[in-house]
């Protein structure tokens, strides 16, 4: 069985779950730790036992050894640095948001398809047993059909958290910050479980980290679908610690809620909680194990020449709805979407 040859691009806080979950992929060796820091490159050759450090990623690209790279750099650089890398011939995994541009995005995965490349992207919460679980029951036609859904993420980002970084509270950095970067899984699984989009409404604004950075603590958004589905969406990190993420859908015979880690499920009159605590946890993760069977299962299909799920395709999805709720929020209107793209 081939071994993948693997590089980390990027050795800030979220390359801790790559690096842990690479250690437990049998057919991949992360060989080259990366970072514009080399302090922080040296720091996770030691911890995590990579024999070689790198500076400049295009000489990461450049080594034709090299099989896969994982991108786990600033928002703004992962389109760019996923379509050199794939170019020179590399496979991709690229740490969410997939591109803080659809058009950027689109590039992706034209590249991907020019070059013959994998990518994917790192929507790891879909890998949670409470996920799949979910998942299985809409897919069952057991729940009917959709009739709206809400979800809500109450966490904690401190102002040293945006201070200490170049990029995070930025624009063109970041992009966005409360839903961009820390409610965006749960965002995400909305859309994932549920039905296209059709209408977006959303309002954005900064309370607790005013002065201190130009994207948005707190967001509110309101969407349809094709058939008049009903979706609402909170998020802020203003919150005093990260509370469990909430994520509830309304059917026709029953309803699905999740808490954290425990489900529970309204249908045929009987209600059902299940506690999906249990698993393999990696490092930051606030909800769930789901980089790690994620990094395991992206190696899986790369070996067997198999599609990826969590592929270009299904990210856009995100990648548009993200950007249609900043359009949104910015220019007080609502926006509309054409369905047939919003739908993997």
């Amino acid at each position: 069985m081939k071994t993948f040859k693997t590089a980390v691009i990027g050795c800030g806080m979220i390359s801790k779950n790559h690096f842990k979950a690479l250690k437990n992929v049998e057919n991949a060796e992360c060989v080259v730790a990366c970072d514009i820091r080399p302090e922080r490159a040296a720091a996770a050759a030691e911890t995590y036992g990579i024999p070689h450090t790198e500076t400049e990623y295009h000489r990461v690209l450049d080594n034709p050894e090299i099989d896969a790279v994982h991108i786990c750099l600033p928002h703004y650089l992962h389109a760019q640095v996923a379509i050199e890398a794939m170019e020179h011939g590399k496979h991709v995994l690229c740490e969410k948001p997939m591109a803080l541009d659809p058009a950027d995005a689109e590039k992706m995965i034209e590249v991907r398809d020019r070059t013959g490349r994998t990518l994917g992207i790192c929507f790891q919460n879909r890998y949670n047993d409470s996920s799949r679980y979910m998942r299985s029951l809409m897919d069952s036609g057991r729940m009917g059909k959709v009739l709206g859904a809400r979800g809500a993420v109450f966490w904690n980002r401190n102002p040293e958290y945006y201070t200490e970084s170049d990029w995070r509270g930025t624009l063109d950095k970041e992009g966005g910050s409360a839903l961009e970067n820390q409610a965006i899984h749960t965002f995400d699984l909305m859309q994932w479980l549920t039905v296209p989009i059709k209408t977006v409404e959303a309002s954005c604004s900064t309370k607790r980290h005013k002065g201190v950075i130009e994207t948005e603590d707190t967001c509110d958004v309101f969407m349809t679908g094709s058939n008049g589905e009903r979706l609402v969406f909170f998020c802020t990190n203003c919150y005093v610690k990260n509370a469990p993420v909430e994520l509830e859908i309304v059917c026709e015979n029953g309803s699905i809620r999740m808490v954290g880690n425990l489900v529970t499920t309204e249908l045929d009159g009987k209600t059902e909680t299940k506690d999906f605590s249990s698993g393999t946890v990696f490092g930051k993760d606030y909800w769930g194990s789901g980089h790690g069977f994620l990094i395991e299962d992206y190696y899986t299909k790369l070996a067997a020449g198999e599609r990826f799920p969590v592929s270009g395709e299904e990210a856009i999805v995100s990648t548009r709805l993200l950007h249609a709720v900043y359009s949104s929020a910015k220019n007080h209107e609502v926006i509309r979407l054409d369905t047939k793209e919003n739908q993997a």
